[in-house]
């Protein structure tokens, strides 16, 4: 049977490879050398709450197209169907004082894959919203510590507080934030607490309290017993606040003089 092997006469299809989209050999899907991404982008931009969320970042090209992504949801990928979605959760960006953060996804064409109007890349971006701020309190604690019976003891020209020695702390302070904390107090040596008054109690173990907002104060009195000879070379009391048990965690007691949110009282001597 005779042929036509003019161009003009043929209609099924053209020879020129950029226009084929797909074909096939046998049972066998047959792509071109060539083919192109028409877009790459999330389909919603507005502001991601900070708790995090799922977005689609949307691919439209032709099948058997290869690309990588860089950013969030990085990876290889090849389009099996068009548009390919890809959904993409960045997670929380919640803790306290996290700025917002961009989301950026980039698609970079691989093998024989182009892109719509020539350019090396497709990006897409959104805003995902920062952390609650973190705060800070200065609560101003007062911490003092007066001997009331001292019992001494020399070792090697030293003197020493011994077993049967009584001092009294008070203490004092304002929790200015909105949040409760748990705070403590302890004086240095072995020995047992008495006439415990004010806003911490004896808990079984230590002097301590959940605390509120608001001014707290008080004071206790310690005696030394089964204090290990020689002695105590001086004697001093602390108080601290526990940051952890915030019942708001972006909440912070600050100052201190030893660390943050910890004092001593000043160093007694015999």
């Amino acid at each position: 049977m005779p042929s036509n092997i003019q161009h003009e006469n043929i209609s099924a299809a053209k020879l020129g490879i950029e226009t084929i989209s797909k074909g096939y050999i046998g049972h066998n899907e047959v792509y071109p050398n060539t083919r192109e991404i028409q877009s790459a982008a999330y389909t919603n931009t507005s502001t991601l709450s900070n708790s995090g969320g799922t977005r689609l970042f949307r691919v439209t090209g032709a099948e058997g197209a290869t690309y990588n992504l860089t950013g969030f949801g990085a990876g290889s990928y090849t389009i099996s169907s068009s548009p390919y979605d890809h959904s993409i959760n960045p997670g929380s960006n919640n803790d306290c004082g996290d700025p917002s953060r961009t989301i950026l996804t980039t698609l970079t064409p691989t093998g024989g894959t182009v892109l719509q109007g020539g350019g090396a890349t497709f990006a897409s971006s959104y805003t995902q919203s920062g952390g609650p701020p973190e705060n800070y309190y200065n609560f101003n604690v007062s911490i003092s510590l007066t001997v009331t019976n001292s019992v001494t003891n020399i070792y090697n020209g030293t003197l020493f507080f011994t077993n049967g020695t009584v001092y009294n702390v008070s203490y004092s302070g304002n929790n200015n934030s909105p949040s409760s904390f748990t705070m403590r107090t302890d004086g240095l040596g072995s020995g047992s607490y008495s006439n415990i008054t004010g806003t911490l109690s004896w808990n079984g173990i230590i002097i301590s309290s959940t605390v509120g907002p608001g001014a707290f104060s008080g004071s206790y009195t310690k005696t030394l017993s089964n204090e290990n000879a020689p002695g105590r070379s001086f004697l001093r009391a602390s108080f601290g606040v526990n940051n952890a048990t915030a019942s708001n965690p972006c909440d912070n007691a600050t100052g201190g003089n030893n660390g943050i949110s910890s004092w001593y009282s000043s160093n007694v001597y015999p």
